[in-house]
Order: C-alpha cells, then sequence, then structure tokens
C-alpha cells in the first residue's frame, strides 16, 4: 500500500494523517507543536519527523506535504527544508525508506488550508485564527496571498486583534476616557486576577505570546451575547477587516467565493453580518464555503501538486 503523509503544523500542535490510495484516511496522530518561531527549529524538525515515522510503519511511500505555520518568508522556509532536509536523510539511513525519491512538499499552512476546501489546488480561503492570511490560485493558476504580515503590522480581524482591542477597551472603561465595558469585570474575572490594574502585569510581565491575547475571544463573545456594546463592535470591526482583506483577495484571483476556516470561523454568527456587507459592495454573489476535510488531508494532497515548494535532497 502506498501512503500520502500530510503534516499540518501549528504553535499549539501538529496534526498528521496518512491516505491511502483511495485518498481515505488510513491513519492519524496528533503531536505537539511545530511552529519553529514557538518551539525552536530542533524540536519542530524532531516534532515532523517523528511523526512521518509513526504515520508510516509498513507500507510505502508516494509523497509528505507538510505545511506549517511560521513559514513567510523565504528565509523561514530554508531554515526549516534544511532542518527536514538532514532529518530525513537520518531517518532514510535507519528505515530504508527512501524519502528522496518521492516528492516532500514544504509549505506555509495557510495551503494546506487552501487544498481542505474542496481538495483541489483551486480556489480561495482564509485562515483567521490567532493570526489572518488568505490564500487564492486563479484560473490560470498563479498563486496570490493576502495579510500573513504579523501582529505588528497585519493580522487584522484575528484572534489576536480582537484580544488586544478587548484589553484596551478594557483599559479605557476602567480610565473612564472609554465607554463603560463589561470587559472590564469579565476580563478581569478570566484572568484570575483581583483588580483591573493587575491586567498590565499579566500582560507585560509574563511574557504572553500572540496566543495567550487571542484565548480572550470567547470572553468578547460572551460579553456580546450579553449586550456589550463594545464587544459588539470589536467583533464588527474584526468582520470588516476580514472582508477587506477577501475582498483584496477575490480582486486578484477572480473569484466569488472562500473557504473559511480557523478559530474565527467557529465565532461566523458575530462577524458574519460586517464581513459579508463588506465583500458584497463589490462582490455581491459572493458565498463562503464549509471546507471538506481537514487540514492534515489538505496537506497530504499536497503532496502531489507541483506548483509548490518541494524539498530537494
Amino acid at each position: 500500500m502506498y501512503l500520502k503523509i500530510g503534516v499540518d503544523g501549528g504553535g499549539s500542535k501538529t496534526e498528521i494523517v496518512a491516505l491511502d490510495q483511495s485518498d481515505q484516511v488510513f491513519r492519524c496522530l496528533s503531536k505537539p507543536a511545530s511552529n519553529y518561531h514557538v518551539v525552536g527549529i530542533e524540536q519542530a524538525v524532531q516534532t515532523i519527523t517523528e511523526g512521518i515515522r509513526e504515520a508510516l510503519q509498513e507500507e510505502s511511500l508516494k509523497g509528505i506535504g507538510i505545511s506549517l505555520a511560521g513559514i513567510d518568508t523565504p528565509e523561514d522556509w530554508k531554515i526549516m527544508a534544511n532542518g527536514l532536509k538532514q532529518k530525513l536523510k537520518s531517518l532514510a539511513q535507519e528505515t530504508l525508506i527512501p524519502y528522496h525519491e518521492v516528492p516532500v512538499v514544504l509549505e506555509n499552512d495557510a495551503f494546506g488550508a487552501l487544498m481542505s476546501v474542496r481538495g483541489k489546488f483551486s480556489g480561495n480561503v482564509l485562515a483567521a485564527g490567532t493570526g489572518t492570511v488568505a490564500l487564492g490560485v486563479n484560473p490560470e493558476g498563479t498563486v496570490f496571498r493576502v495579510g500573513g504580515w504579523g501582529h505588528l503590522i497585519g493580522d487584522q480581524g484575528s484572534g489576536y486583534d480582537i484580544g488586544r482591542k478587548a484589553l484596551a477597551a478594557t483599559m479605557a472603561s476602567f480610565d473612564g476616557y472609554g465607554p463603560k465595558s463589561l470587559l472590564e469585570t469579565k476580563i478581569t474575572e478570566y484572568l484570575g486576577l483581583t483588580q483591573v490594574p493587575d491586567i498590565s502585569d499579566w500582560l507585560y510581565r509574563s511574557r504572553r505570546t500572540n496566543k495567550d491575547v487571542a484565548a480572550l475571544v470567547p470572553v468578547v463573545v460572551e460579553t456580546a451575547r450579553k449586550g456589550d456594546n463594545i464587544s459588539k463592535l470589536i467583533l464588527d470591526e474584526s468582520g470588516q477587516a476580514l472582508g477587506l482583506l477577501t475582498r483584496a483577495l477575490l480582486r486578484k484571483t477572480s473569484g466569488s467565493e472562500i473557504g473559511f476556516v480557523g478559530g474565527i470561523s467557529n465565532i461566523l454568527e458575530f462577524i458574519e453580518p460586517s464581513f459579508l456587507a463588506t465583500i458584497q459592495e463589490e462582490f455581491p454573489t459572493f458565498q463562503v464555503l464549509k471546507p471538506y476535510y481537514s487540514s492534515a488531508i489538505g496537506a497530504a494532497r499536497l503532496s502531489m501538486i507541483s506548483q509548490v515548494r518541494h524539498i530537494v535532497f
């Protein structure tokens, strides 16, 4: 049996699947994080290659698709590709599995997300979680990417963006230079703090990550459900920002639909009105697609695509 291996790696976990010759899931594994910016290059490479080794046992190998968060620049790709290349060479000597004889694809996690929408290297996807990026392929096969520039100059509408705005609104409510908001009490309670000023210590003295800030999204949703206008506004702004990102991609790909993946897709009901309104100003027939597959399955299917970046042994 020939298997395709798919790796979907992020800052909190790594999902690995093996697809059989009918593209059905034959084996599925869950591993720790493999974003090298979070765990370091050695740990990231170790996690991925150990997972590949476990996913492929006595079967033969057809291809490997590795779709990772944190592969945002050519330098990121080079660092990760070199690490994986050396480790897979060592693994080939140990196991006698000819990794160098099959396609090994390495791409940003948005590529696995794109393949998860319909299983094809075409169309558009919006990946909105802790960060945001939109990726699409036009009818001629040209790849376009919009966003994904990180929290300092991008990630509008993301979980981090929502959490950051919620923290800012909390402090504004407390100090009195902004409207009163339920966030003032709810965020303090959620973080297990006794008073609002303690948020400063929580944020600045504990080396908080973007993921920690994005984890405040459920609090914003809860307070919005309770009628808090500031929380509603934050979620509305998220929808608008994601709508603008999507519009920019659709112009490039000549599309009219997009797959929506990531944690923010789970709160679509709160951002959908402003999201759709922003896009439909320019694309009145626009539709949101629900992905058919997981991103790990998308990564496995990516291993058969020639237009993406391969690790050359």
